[in-house]
């Protein structure tokens, strides 16, 4: 693994996180800021992640059909928020955007002349900027940057098709699942299949953190499942107690509800509605604060 490796405690988003922020990485001797980083994706594997990691990357931009409010439009509309020529799109300072690129290998990009007019725009780009690849400069796949030793998180994974169908589609799962749960096995079909409901913890505190939108992204057997999970593992009813009770009971932290906030404390990024829902609650500023360093910087409003 290389000198800067992943640490175990951290989830699979966060660790892909800091690999795109490091791409971003150059000396101020030898060369200029890149002015963008460009993440093609032939496969468009990564695509299911994005909502999850355009909360943590304000950066982050989509080639797609124009969408400015999600930050995803044509290649025209994305070099001009590259450039900084449209003063209506906010992009942070000093920070070099990511351009996300569902359906577009490296190589088309590379091929100036066959490339899609449609493309056409960012191909300077990658002159300008960099591509987050792996070394041998192909597109970072899931499955290379689970197992890959030098640039990703050297996991154990097996690399037969019915693998690999569980892991892609257990891929929103997966990214909030710390690394450390990870390590130490043989990852089959069977360890992704468990990740939709083998960690009730991680899904109380998202269906927590927005309960409306969650619920209506799961289907009727996951909301089912998640349901009895909570009945049996933690005393509480989604449907007939709601999130309000769900919070303080969070807030007391008392029997298997110490391990749902032990999870929050790990990465409280990740669950961004429940300070707010705890505000609700009257829950102690100082209960949250006093955990993680990171949400005394997080944005908590009082609601009206």
């Amino acid at each position: 693994m290389d000198t800067e490796a992943i640490q175990s405690s951290i989830t699979v988003i966060e660790a892909l996180v800091r690999s795109l922020e490091r791409a971003a990485r150059y000396n101020p001797s030898d060369v200029v800021h890149p002015y963008a980083i460009l993440w093609t994706d032939h496969d468009s594997q990564w695509r299911p992640i994005i909502p999850q990691l355009r909360r943590l990357l304000p950066q982050l931009l989509t080639f797609g059909e124009y969408q400015p409010e999600q930050r995803i439009g044509p290649a025209i509309w994305l070099r001009s928020v590259v450039d900084r020529a449209l003063p209506d799109v906010e992009m942070p300072e000093g920070i070099p955007p990511i351009v996300y690129l569902p359906d577009v290998s490296r190589q088309e990009l590379r091929a100036v002349q066959e490339c899609p007019d449609s493309l056409k725009p960012l191909v300077e780009l990658q002159y300008r900027g960099v591509c987050w690849t792996q070394k041998n400069g192909k597109d970072w796949t899931v499955e290379a940057f689970l197992v890959a030793e030098e640039g990703g998180l050297g996991l154990d994974v097996a690399r037969d098709a019915a693998t690999r169908r569980a892991m892609l589609g257990a891929l929103a799962e997966l990214a909030t699942t710390s690394v450390d749960r990870l390590r130490g096995k043989h990852l089959e079909a069977e360890d992704f299949d468990k990740l939709f409901s083998d960690d009730p913890a991680k899904d109380l505190l998202l269906w927590l953190s927005d309960p409306e939108t969650v619920k209506s992204g799961w289907n009727g057997g996951r909301w089912s499942a998640f349901k009895s999970r909570c009945k049996v593992d933690f005393k509480f009813d989604p449907d007939k107690d709601g999130e309000l009770v769900g919070a303080e009971l969070l807030g007391k932290r008392e029997g298997y509800w110490a391990t749902v906030w032990e999870r929050f404390s790990e990465s409280p990024v990740l669950y961004p509605g429940v300070p707010e829902l705890c505000y609700a609650r009257q829950c102690r500023a100082s209960y949250l604060s006093s955990l993680h360093p990171g949400l005394k910087t997080m944005r908590m409003k009082r609601p009206p």
